[in-house]
């Protein structure tokens, strides 16, 4: 059984729990070719999860996930790697090894996962960088870095497989909001130029707005909200609306004192 082609990611009926606490609880999302889909939800509310989920790092209790035709939670270790190569992920805190150049981050992937040789590897590291950049910076530490330049190499590295998928975990978090800007608008060109299918994970709503076509809400381990940007910013959902504004007054913390 496999997802419909027109799909590159799909959740079916996910559930997941670490001992006692269920994080999700039957999601369900469908992720098109280009879109740009930004995943919103409080703190511990399973965003990244998810994302670890679709990279087949985390199992589900229950539920199917798949990228295309792919059903990720079946694969064999060996066919997982090989899907792998096609899904770029962008943690965090950039997780760039300090004992390495930004060259050589960037080349590990193409390193451990191809056959190529140093001189196609070299190439590909000068083409990736250059989008984002930072080609006059390869030589350089990671600590020799800011954190808006560490996330562009960051992104650099989540390219240099050419995915057709891109998962990006709070990737502004930390930085000023100029240096957010010039991150999302990076990203946004990025995908653009590379046609490649992007899932954000942020509680930054500047930064979600700037970037997402589609945007979904996570609450109490289900999906309350999916919908195209400019149609989630008119939620009537009274959930998303107090999310959305920031507001005290409304149900999520009377939810979470009924818990």
């Amino acid at each position: 059984m496999s997802a419909a082609n027109s799909n590159i990611v799909e959740l079916r009926d996910v559930k997941m729990q670490f001992g006692e606490k269920k994080v999700l609880d039957g999601v369900s999302l469908k992720v098109r070719p280009q879109d740009r889909l930004v995943i919103l939800g409080q703190s511990g509310s399973g965003k990244s999860t998810i994302l670890r989920l679709i990279l087949g790092i985390l199992r589900p209790n229950s539920g199917s996930i798949f990228f295309k035709q792919f059903e990720i939670t079946r694969l064999s270790p060996r066919k997982l790697q090989q899907v792998r190569q096609k899904i770029g992920m962008v943690y965090q805190y950039s997780a760039l090894l300090s004992s390495r150049t930004v060259r050589d981050n960037v080349a590990l992937p193409l390193e451990e996962l191809t056959d190529k040789s140093r001189e196609e590897i070299d190439k590909i590291v000068d083409e990736k960088l250059e989008l984002v950049g930072m080609k006059d910076a390869k030589d350089r530490l990671p600590s020799e870095l800011s954190g808006g330049m560490r996330k562009r190499v960051s992104l650099a590295r989540a390219l240099v497989l050419d995915p057709e998928l891109m998962l990006l975990d709070e990737p502004v978090a930390g930085l000023d909001r100029v240096i957010a800007a010039v991150i999302d608008e990076l990203i946004i060109s990025l995908s653009e130029k590379s046609k490649v299918t992007s899932i954000t994970v942020t509680h930054e709503m500047d930064s979600a707005f700037r970037i997402a076509t589609r945007m979904a809400m996570l609450y109490q381990g289900k999906i309350i909200e999916d919908a195209e940007a400019e149609q989630f910013k008119q939620s009537k959902n009274p959930v998303v609306r107090q999310f959305l504004s920031g507001s005290t007054e409304g149900p999520i913390l009377k939810d979470s004192e009924d818990a």
